[in-house]
């Protein structure tokens, strides 16, 4: 727990682009993830678990060509809509964690795809 606070995308704009993990769970960060992360090609592990973010998940996991673990759980304000099909289709995707959010819609077949 630290304590993070400020608006999402003004975060991830000032994340150095060679980073491999970005852990800020348990923050007030608030706001909408945006749409692409381009510039951080050697991502692993993002986990921004119990924030406040909200709004549509992207579809931003094609930014993530190396993203083996996700952790979007426990939003105060919540994610809605329905999973991007586009998250299913990662190859090397091995954790996804979207708990506690209002999200809709079916967890299509493609999840045994999941690495």
């Amino acid at each position: 727990n630290n304590a993070i606070q400020g608006d999402a995308t003004d975060i991830l704009e000032m994340i150095p682009p060679n980073i491999e993990q970005f852990i800020a769970s348990h923050n007030q960060i608030y706001g909408r993830l945006p749409a692409s992360l381009n510039n951080l090609p050697k991502l692993r592990q993002f986990n921004m678990a119990s924030n406040s973010l909200s709004g549509i998940l992207p579809g931003f996991i094609e930014s993530f060509a190396t993203l083996e673990d996700l952790d979007l759980s426990n939003q105060m304000e919540g994610f809605t809509g329905p999973i991007p099909e586009k998250l299913w289709r990662s190859l090397s995707l091995k954790i996804l964690n979207l708990a506690d959010n209002m999200l809709t819609g079916t967890v299509p077949s493609l999840v045994g795809n999941l690495a």
